[in-house]
């Protein structure tokens, strides 16, 4: 069917005058027996039924920081303009359009949203567990089931007229035309069919994306095979979907749907609505009024530098076995530290310790045969790290990071309106290991002249370690950087680096160390770091001025003085670590690398369904962790006794198994 035959149809569906239509189409969709005596047949319908909306998806999970003060106590989809809500306006032009399935994603104040949802039995409502942390792409895949011939929708859109159809012939974007120079996503270029083949952040004279996109079911099925392919790539997690978009544009074709000014309003801010509807001010005056919600005129406005922020923030489960997910220490710490909470005193609980030696840095002193002037005691090595990174970071500085790596250094960069940089670490030419590529590490230094350089090792995701020449290296050369070295799995392997030598030696560099992973102590959260004493004296001014808490501390001596404990348990890691890269590697296609921690890296098949292993194991309970590397979807797996990865081992070999029978 043409595009004109669907016109022609469609308008007859909405009993439309057809006399504009070209003779030709008319007798092209008589011929095919669609029309007749001005109505459509069966056969019409038929031929209609490929386009048929299935459904709409209205995003409604962000924080909208940008409404602030008003977006803290109630979503902007539910900000009343012009007699109704902006997702209830919505809801109703869809269902005056036909269509009845309306999936609701949301996520900040969701409560809100239940309770507008009473209204709307068969709205559905979906939580969006990870909207703190991740940008709206994550409201696509938390609907990714529902994707087919769907509208996507933003509750903060605003139609004077309804837009919705029930049939739509393929995939397009809305847009309005702009003359001036906006910071909006442009079209720069479509191709001779209409579809958008560049889009670029700001522009002029061009059209602009605004408003409700339609994602056919073709277009759906392929966004939604690489969603689910890319998903896990740090860069993904921080894109809109229109960002994905067009990362692939070749792929995900959309056409401009133009719309005129006035049609389509999004709001940014109060303002962008007071501007538009003045009247907007007697709602957030009576909203404020009914909550009772005192000092309105500083409501958090203190806030809005971090309007555009993301928050650092894990996978919440109540799971507390086949965790393979979050690197915790499975194998469990020593009896000792369980003595400790055993024996624990009143005065270890209503007393603060003031003293004059903190006993855990006396310890770690000993043990590391450095002075307590060096050791900076703190909450968990996250914390070493935020304190560091705070006290060294200034706007628009530059940190370099490897790539993959763990979120949290990005999270504490965005935090700092600085920016970050990155730097590979690639598997060697065998594909046994992954290594640290230090020529473009040194390169990246040299283009960007870093505040901050971090160094993880052993390496996370990967397991790759850095040599102490190549470290050196780094520090030396890079004087006017920090060097952050996070060694939070350190004691899994036999690589120690000589800390007195970096000490004496360079004023540059921070080694930052945790109870949680070796000792297997994450719950109790204490770390520490070691850097020259003129730092910790700076450092020590983020850090609370008490002690990290006295049995939490007493734990951690049991453990570093229990060495015969640790030995065994690093004996039966490496065993296990050794058994299931064995048995990894043994399946046709699968490489898994060696690793320095208590986790494996494995790259699978590119014609592998991952993420459908990923779900496989955690209905058998089971969870891992997915990265992405480019077009590669990898998986990391905590390492558990051996007998557990024996398990493991089964049901991955069991899918691959299925999967190459399919195939």
């Amino acid at each position: 069917m043409t595009e004109k035959e669907f016109d022609l149809l469609y308008a007859v569906h909405k009993q439309k005058d057809i006399s504009q239509f070209p003779s030709d189409t008319v007798f092209m969709c008589e011929k095919n027996g669609w029309i007749k005596s001005g109505k459509i047949t069966d056969s019409g319908y038929e031929a209609l039924a490929p386009y048929k909306v299935d459904n709409a998806i209205i995003m409604a999970a962000g924080r909208s920081r940008r409404c602030m003060p008003l977006s803290n106590y109630l979503p902007k989809g539910l900000f009343e303009i012009k007699g109704d809500t902006m997702v209830e306006r919505q809801i109703k032009q869809l269902h005056d359009a036909g269509i009845k399935q309306i999936i609701l994603v949301v996520g900040y104040l969701k409560e809100k949203y239940y309770e507008m949802a009473k209204k709307y039995k068969d709205l559905i409502v979906i939580d969006n567990t990870e909207w703190q942390e991740k940008n709206n792409i994550s409201s696509l895949y938390a609907a990714k089931d529902y994707l087919k011939n769907s509208y996507i929708c933003c509750s903060d859109n605003w139609f004077a007229h309804n837009v919705y159809c029930d049939y739509v012939y393929d995939s397009y974007y809305a847009c309005k035309y702009t003359d001036e120079f906006l910071d909006e996503y442009c079209v720069k270029s479509v191709d001779s069919e209409g579809y958008m083949t560049s889009v670029k952040k700001g522009g002029e004279k061009c059209w602009y994306t605004i408003g409700e996109a339609f994602f056919s079911r073709d277009f759906s099925q392929k966004f939604v095979d690489h969603m689910v392919k890319e998903y896990y790539d740090p860069e993904v997690k921080y894109m809109l979907w229109d960002d994905f978009q067009i990362r692939h544009i070749d792929d995900l074709k959309l056409k401009v749907k133009g719309y005129s000014d006035d049609e389509c309003k999004e709001f940014d801010t109060t303002e962008d609505i007071l501007q538009f509807y003045p009247n907007f001010k007697d709602f957030i005056e009576q909203f404020f009024a009914e909550e009772e919600i005192v000092n309105s005129s500083t409501r958090l406005n203190y806030l809005s530098n971090y309007a555009d922020t993301k928050t650092y923030s894990v996978v919440a489960t109540e799971q507390l076995t086949g965790r393979l997910h979050v690197n915790e220490n499975l194998f469990k710490p020593s009896p000792k530290v369980m003595d400790i909470l055993r024996n624990a005193t009143y005065e270890d609980v209503y007393l603060y310790d003031l003293t004059r030696e903190d006993e855990l840095a006396v310890e770690i002193s000993k043990q590391e045969e450095i002075s307590t002037d060096h050791i900076l005691i703190h909450s968990g090595s996250s914390d070493v790290i935020k304190t560091v990174m705070s006290l060294v970071l200034n706007k628009g500085d530059t940190v370099l990071i490897s790539s993959p790596s763990w979120n949290y250094y990005k999270s504490i960069v965005e935090l700092k309106m600085a920016k970050a940089e990155y730097y590979n670490i690639v598997p060697d030419d065998q594909e046994k290991t992954y290594q640290f590529d230090i020529k473009e590490l040194m390169e990246k230094a040299r283009a960007a002249a870093p505040r901050i350089i971090i160094i993880t090792t052993p390496h996370n995701p990967t397991g790759a370690v850095i040599s102490a020449a190549d470290l050196e290296k780094v520090i030396k050369e890079n004087p006017a950087s920090l060097v952050i070295v996070d060694e939070a799995y350190l004691g899994f392997s036999e690589q120690k680096f000589d800390v007195r030598h970096f000490l004496a030696a360079y004023s540059n560099v921070v080694f930052s160390r945790t109870f949680s992973k070796l000792y297997g102590l994450a719950g109790i959260r204490v770390g520490y770091g070691l850097c020259a004493p003129m730092a910790k004296q700076v450092f020590r001014l983020d850090v609370n001025p008490f002690r990290v808490n006295n049995i939490s501390r007493k734990m951690a001596i049991a453990a570093l003085k229990d060495s015969e404990y640790y030995k065994g348990l690093l004996k039966d890691i490496t065993e296990s670590r050794s058994f299931f890269i064995k048995e990894m590697n043994s399946i046709s296609g699968v490489r898994a690398f060696e690793s320095a921690a208590n986790f494996v890296f494995v790259h699978f098949p590119e014609n592998t369904d991952v993420q459908a292993l990923k779900d496989s194991l955690a209905k058998n309970g089971y969870l891992v962790r997915l990265w992405t590397e480019g077009s590669r979807l990898a998986m990391r797996v905590t390492l558990d006794k051996k007998e557990t990865m024996e398990k493991v081992v089964a049901l991955i070999k069991d899918f691959m198994k299925k999967g190459t029978s399919d195939n």
